[in-house]
């Protein structure tokens, strides 16, 4: 640590400490929208579904989100019914916005049968209006990439007009094997792709993936990859990057070949973690020494594209975020800037590392093993930034990642040592990158302790008050070993 930072007081340390104590304690209010079990009951004790006028069979929280300019938290919930009689079970989507107290509650419209369209309900103890979820006006292509007949046209074309090495690719049919859907904001579709025989040895893609976005992000991540397989990483020799065939302005629709999987670095690492095992925990050394080989590689491949993000953005977003949380829960807004000032006096005494190309979503689940190969995936964010922001927020879900799959108290004696444990598994994974190339410590910790605050802020942003305890016991550690505290 600089010894030109700014030492902390005892007051000012006990005001950091005070103001990270005050995400702990989470309103009643805000939970129940997230819990699969409350919402399941309540609404099925709605007109609609009461008396055995319909059975809900299976309901599940897709995602619940406190986004900027709305008033409370929105999201999905998939919801699987039956009504008597019928053979089968049908499964939709809803709507859920969850109106936190002091805002207009809607009326408990709840009258209307389930299968009409206009369909909506109140559900005043969770605070939680429900309805059917609307068209998505954000992602015009979506019904084209979700009709495989209208799909297999908009593939071919795309390809053949972006891609001078399949000019002549013919597909016959593509079949859907997986949709994730974002409501506004975006969806992935992966394609099986057949050819007529007589194309079978011709070499193209057995698998595509199309993406659609509601902005920009499609654009910036084609071009972002295009100069990616043009800088010599497409040999694939470190790392394996999936292969740019198209961008269709028009549609918003990003095109690209497979990477193929056994499983993800996320599912090996909680497994390797859970079982604790010589033998399981080698396994995850290895694959974390390449992934280290492989963020090496791309960071140092001379790429220059897409937009600088510099530590000073990150911590103006978190204080938005802050912001945004304020609006519906005011005593939070000034909870963490006792911690942010003396994370600002820290950073200007610790100058960053020279601006590299970023992947700015890195992560285990972003790293695809297969056989003994990885490959880096979703390349949305992709631009510019200081290593440190890749290797901060890889270490920091890392470590979160390991104690969700440890299953024990962040706060316990075991929680301790298995903290102990995921902070040297970290440790071997920054030391095997250094090897490659040089990044500074002390901005990787300013760069993760505002990921590990993201963490805390999560709990609120997406409903998941439980998960407050460990991921404040994280950022705490992190505090505590990084020595971020001393100066």
């Amino acid at each position: 640590m600089s010894t030109t930072a700014r030492l902390l007081s005892a007051d000012q340390r006990r005001a950091i400490s005070a103001g990270l104590h005050r995400f702990m304690h989470a309103p009643g209010w805000l939970g129940p929208a997230g819990d699969a079990d409350m919402v399941r009951a309540a609404l099925a004790a709605t007109p609609a579904f009461a008396n055995g006028a319909l059975d809900v069979r299976k309901l599940s929280v897709k995602r619940m989100r406190l986004k900027k300019g709305q008033e409370g938290w929105t999201g999905q919930y998939e919801i699987t019914v039956q009504a008597p009689g019928e053979p089968e079970a049908r499964t939709s989507l809803l709507a859920g916005r969850l109106v936190p107290p002091g805002f207009a509650e809607p009326s408990a419209v709840n009258d209307t049968a389930f299968a009409d369209p206009a369909w909506r309900v109140y559900l005043p103890a969770l605070r939680l209006e429900l309805q059917h979820q609307p068209a998505d006006p954000a992602l015009p292509a979506l019904p084209l990439l979700t009709d495989p007949a209208q799909a297999r046209v908009l593939l071919e074309h795309g390809v053949r007009a972006c891609s001078p090495n399949y000019a002549d690719l013919s597909i016959a049919s593509v079949t859907i094997r997986h949709l994730r859907y974002k409501p506004g904001s975006r969806a992935t579709v992966v394609y099986g792709v057949e050819y007529a025989p007589e194309h079978a040895d011709r070499g193209w893609p057995p698998i595509m993936v199309a993406k659609t976005y509601s902005g920009s992000k499609g654009k910036n991540a084609y071009e972002g990859m295009a100069a990616l397989w043009h800088s010599g990483l497409s040999s694939g020799e470190i790392v394996t990057l999936a292969e740019p065939l198209a961008y269709l302005p028009e549609q918003k629709v990003l095109v690209q070949g497979p990477i193929y999987e056994d499983q993800t670095l996320e599912d090996l690492l909680k497994a390797a973690v859970a079982a604790n095992t010589p033998a399981a925990l080698a396994n995850l050394a290895h694959f974390m020494g390449k992934t280290a080989d492989g963020l090496a590689a791309l960071h140092t491949s001379g790429v220059r594209y897409g937009e600088t993000i510099t530590w000073e953005d990150e911590l103006s977003e978190v204080r938005e975020v802050i912001a945004r949380l304020a609006g519906m829960v005011p005593e939070l807004a000034d909870a963490a800037e006792p911690l942010l000032q003396h994370l600002e006096a820290v950073a200007a005494t610790a100058p960053p590392d020279p601006i590299l190309p970023a992947h700015r979503a890195f992560r285990p689940a972003q790293v695809l093993l297969y056989n003994d190969t990885i490959g880096f995936i979703d390349f949305d964010g992709f631009g510019q930034s200081e290593p440190a922001l890749d290797l901060s927020r890889f270490t920091r879900k890392t470590r979160a990642l390991g104690m969700d799959a440890a299953k024990v108290d962040a706060n316990s004696a075991e929680g301790a040592a298995r903290q102990q444990q995921m902070e040297a598994i970290c440790e071997a994974f920054l030391q095997r990158y250094e090897q490659h190339t040089p990044a500074s410590r002390q901005r990787i910790a300013l760069w993760e302790t505002l990921d590990l605050l993201t963490l805390v802020l999560y709990c609120w942003t997406k409903i998941e008050p439980e998960r407050l305890p460990a991921n404040m016991a994280l950022l705490e550690r992190h505090l505590e070993v990084s020595g971020l505290l001393n100066g």
